[in-house]
């Protein structure tokens, strides 16, 4: 047990300074991310500089303080387990998670409690899944088909086949029932393939069969929200590392530049952090695209080498062309080419595009004023026209109708 103590009291250190650093987050104190100078937010995730050092910090730290008290970890039964997965539920999850599909289940569940993945799933320990959501809007799904040849290139890319039995068609009515089996009219459908489960290794090769999940969710935009758009937001140059172009390109399950990417603009009291490539060009948001327009009426949008081929800003520089034809004001053509920060902060406006959004003015780069600081006219006409094109429509190419009926009784 002697030979445990300076363990305890490492262990008991490490907590410490975790709890310091959540109490910090909580109380709004959120400490400034430190990937910009190498070392992590708060002390408990600072690098050592050395062994020694490190030992000698942690034995100080511990000698100030008695290790917390400790109880013995619950063993249960299975019908514990049921009642703590019922138990556990929050708020957001009881009240927005409408539907689940899993191949795993082979079926639909409208359970909140049940909408669970299996811990040895790869998509899980490794990472090694592809997604897409698609939005589910006056009952009926935007662009599914767009989202769905996206997510099925970056699964072939992933080196994810289909799953056993499971047919592009059939993932695709899947979701559609999915969608039905919700009794949503308006949300967001999010779906997921994954190596698969099978083990703990690494290789996708122990998976037996790849899986593949869909979830149906609603989100309501706070009161103090809904009007974002006409104050807009302010954005920094993100310090967090862009990925490799190769998997920029794939939306994968591994989010976690983009996580520290918001999370860096949040604790410096920003909305939306930018990636920047490594020739110092504008790539894309945490999971949004990027657009400016210069003051000749330009509208630039940053190519699709580092950032994601997004489908709303595919669909926005599509029609685009036609809307300008018919009198846009303010913007006379749309190119896609690379872009400096330096020309971006300079342009007359920027905006965000991302499907939830779908056009989010930007109004403040760094210290740097967007045009006059307010939101520009360029952006809310865009921003109309998205919304128009996302309204269910008589022969719409870009809407497939919920068979609500025959799955719910909903006529």
């Amino acid at each position: 047990m002697a030979a445990a103590a300076p363990l305890v009291r490492t262990l008991a250190t490490a907590a410490a300074r975790l709890r310091s650093c959540a109490a910090a987050s909580s109380s709004g104190r959120a400490p400034a991310a430190a990937w910009r100078t190498l070392e992590p937010c708060g002390p408990c995730l600072r690098p050592q500089r050395g062994v020694a050092a490190a030992a000698a910090g942690t034995e100080a730290a511990a000698a100030q303080e008695q290790p917390p008290r400790t109880v013995p970890t619950r063993r249960l039964t299975s019908q514990e387990a049921v009642e703590a997965l019922y138990g556990s539920q929050h708020e957001a999850q009881r009240s927005t998670f409408a539907a689940f599909y899993s191949s795993e289940l082979g079926g639909i569940v409208t359970d909140p409690a049940l909408m669970v993945v299996q811990i040895d799933d790869h998509m899980l320990h490794r990472g090694h899944g592809v997604f897409d959501t698609a939005i589910l809007t006056e009952g009926h799904l935007y662009q599914l088909d767009q989202h769905l040849q996206r997510f099925l290139t970056n699964a072939a890319r992933a080196n994810i086949p289909l799953p056993p039995g499971i047919s592009a068609e059939q993932m695709r009515r899947t979701i559609l029932e999915t969608a039905a089996a919700s009794c949503k009219l308006n949300g967001f459908v999010r779906y997921w393939l994954s190596a698969g489960r099978g083990g703990f290794g690494l290789s996708g090769n122990e998976c037996l069969g790849s899986a593949f999940y869909c979830i149906v969710y609603t989100h309501e935009t706070p009161d103090d929200k809904i009007d974002e758009y006409l104050r807009g937001w302010r954005v920094k140059t993100s310090p967090v590392p862009i990925k490799a172009p190769f998997f920029s390109l794939i939306k994968s399950n591994n989010y976690l530049p983009n996580a520290l990417n918001l999370m860096d603009a949040q604790a410096e009291q920003y909305d939306q952090g930018i990636f920047v490539d490594t020739d110092g060009n504008v790539s894309e948001g945490p999971n949004m695209n990027v657009a400016c327009l210069l003051e000749d009426g330009t509208l630039v949008v940053p190519p699709f080498e580092s950032a994601l081929n997004g489908i709303t800003v595919q669909r926005m520089m599509e029609l685009l062309p036609g809307a300008i034809a018919a009198g846009m004001e303010g913007v006379r053509r749309v190119e896609q080419r690379h872009i400096s920060v330096a020309e971006a902060k300079a342009s007359k406006e920027v905006f965000l595009v991302g499907s939830s959004l779908p056009i989010m003015p930007v109004v403040q780069w760094d210290i740097s004023a967007i045009g006059d600081g307010s939101v520009g006219i360029v952006a809310l006409q865009i921003r109309s026209m998205m919304r128009d094109d996302m309204k269910p429509r008589e022969g719409s190419n870009q809407h497939l109708e919920v068979p609500y009926g025959y799955l719910t009784g909903m006529m």
